[in-house]
């Protein structure tokens, strides 16, 4: 029973470790859209690129086979998206998604309204517009 025991501790060091080498993958674990602005490079290490597009590209999980569309260094923040499906993968529309994440990355919505011209939407919190003309600023984070 020892051994069980000692051998059940290590199997988290065991799943990082394959999991770094490309063996084994954490599809299921990650959220719907991953900001993958400070590892842009690892999480690309266990992913087959299948096509590019517009600053965009389709990648595959060579374990799970699970589709993603990662941004191209370009941007400041960079983020990838899981796809359910291929088709139509260049036109995937992630702005809800990204703004969602906007909006608790600001920790939610403040009482004031948007100092945007004839705007009624709630500013983010310390910040002095809406999600929407935030976004319409180029800001992604």
């Amino acid at each position: 029973m020892k051994n069980t025991r000692i051998v059940g501790h290590y199997i988290p060091l065991i799943n990082s470790y394959l999991t770094a080498k490309g063996i084994m993958c954490n599809c299921t674990k990650q959220m719907e859209l991953v900001d993958i602005t400070s590892h842009y490079k690892d999480f690309q290490n266990n992913l087959i690129l299948l096509d590019r597009d517009n600053w965009v590209k389709l990648m595959e999980c060579s374990t799970c086979k699970q589709l993603w569309r990662i941004d191209e260094w370009d941007k400041h923040t960079l983020y990838a998206v899981k796809l359910p499906i291929q088709s139509g993968w260049e036109s995937f529309d992630s702005k809800s998604l990204i703004k969602e994440k906007m909006v608790m990355n600001h920790g939610g919505l403040s009482k004031n309204k948007c100092i945007w011209s004839g705007c009624n939407n709630m500013q983010l919190k310390g910040i002095a517009y809406c999600i929407n003309h935030l976004y319409e600023t180029g800001a992604r984070a």
